[in-house]
């Protein structure tokens, strides 16, 4: 009689289960990706990435509705689009899952893929079976995925698709942090945040913080095919330099060079100079403090008058993409003007990009981040001896 009163009892919730299990294998949303692999060819990219692994949330809040379906349906439809705009390149590639795995377990984490050489479409399939269930630790698939990747060499890349809710009795910063420590200079650390829970924004932004490098992207603007491949472009590509250009040293920003000795030209890789040059929130007007500095990049581009520059304008994540992307363009607009009209450059020789909020160099959930990211970059370059 116990037995049958047991079974009585648990049938609800079981059914429930079932029922919720089924609402979560909708099939994958396709949506045309855009295609990398004509940057890859063109050789304007190189890999920054050897070996990468994915962190798939499949704990019971995944099953909530959100936007007439549910996270979980969101979460697998954006990791097939990342793992179709993912171009071809010789990567090694894991994937982790956390959450409850059978009836009675504790709530845990499990490898579903590799590591082993990436294969278009793997982590798609590795975790379309997976139904919400259990709580949340991310933790303990950090700290796995901290182990997964002991055999790879190069550079790592960590990207953890979660909610980031239910984590009250984990510690995933921590685990985070333990990573770092493990691999150093030689790891980053990127979250995709699914839903739109405040404090599980934080957490993930907290999270991707303890790279120290990498950073945390809203899944709701992921699902944008050249969004994605924004991002897919930050983890795994960066722009190729070009051995034996010109290039400008300005102040102290290259690595053993004395600010008394610039300007002048160096024989070396062409690096993105940080001439420190920030912005008021909202704003795209060049601060008085910084003419110095601008007149230093003329003084440049007039004695070496085969020399081009290439300006990108940056912002905080506060405000929509577009209103940023705009605003990062004005930025990199208002340098490019002022070496114009004042120093008599010729605007031939200048190139300006917004990135709007896509490269942040610091954690934009603190107000001293922010003010580090509303910023200009500027590479100078000539292809002459």
């Amino acid at each position: 009689m116990k037995s049958k009163n047991m079974i009585k009892v648990m049938f609800p919730f079981i059914a429930l289960a079932l029922l919720t299990g089924c609402a979560t294998q909708k099939a994958v949303t396709t949506t045309t990706a855009v295609d990398l692999n004509s940057k890859v060819k063109s050789g304007q990219f190189v890999q920054r990435v050897n070996a990468f692994e994915v962190i798939f949330d499949s704990s019971w809040s995944m099953n909530e509705t959100y936007k007439g379906s549910t996270k979980m349906k969101q979460e697998k439809d954006l990791l097939s689009l990342f793992d179709r705009t993912i171009p071809n390149l010789k990567l090694t590639a894991a994937e982790r899952v956390f959450g409850k795995f059978n009836m009675f377990g504790e709530s845990t984490t499990k490898l579903l893929y590799g590591p082993t050489d990436y294969a278009k479409s793997a982590l798609t399939k590795a975790s379309d079976p997976m139904e919400g269930n259990g709580f949340s630790p991310l933790d303990a698939a950090l700290d796995g995925a901290t182990a997964d990747l002991q055999s790879q060499s190069g550079q790592l890349a960590v990207i953890a698709f979660s909610d980031g809710e239910d984590m009250e009795k984990y510690a995933p910063v921590a685990a985070a942090q333990r990573l770092k420590s493990a691999y150093g200079d030689r790891v980053c650390i990127y979250t995709v945040h699914l839903g739109d829970s405040g404090v599980g924004r934080k957490l993930m932004q907290e999270v991707a913080d303890a790279g120290q490098c990498g950073f945390m992207a809203v899944g709701d603007d992921l699902s944008k095919p050249q969004a994605m491949a924004d991002f897919v472009e930050n983890v795994f590509q960066k722009q190729r330099p070009a051995t034996g250009e010109k290039v400008a040293v300005i102040e102290e920003d290259v690595v053993g060079v004395k600010a008394q000795e610039a300007p002048k030209v160096v024989i070396v890789e062409p690096v993105t100079i940080e001439p420190n040059i920030q912005f008021a929130f909202g704003k795209s007007n060049i601060q008085s403090k910084y003419y110095n500095k601008i007149k230093k990049m003329a003084d440049y581009m007039t004695r070496y008058p085969e020399t081009k520059a290439a300006i990108e304008g940056h912002t905080d994540n506060i405000g929509t993409e577009a209103y940023n992307m705009k605003l990062s363009q004005k930025r990199a607009n208002s340098i490019k003007n002022y070496l114009v009209s004042k120093f008599k450059i010729d605007p031939s020789r200048i190139k300006t990009t917004g990135y709007s909020f896509k490269k942040p160099i610091a954690s934009n959930s603190t107000k001293e981040g922010r003010q580090k990211n509303r910023r200009a970059t500027v590479m100078f370059s000539s292809t002459t001896k």
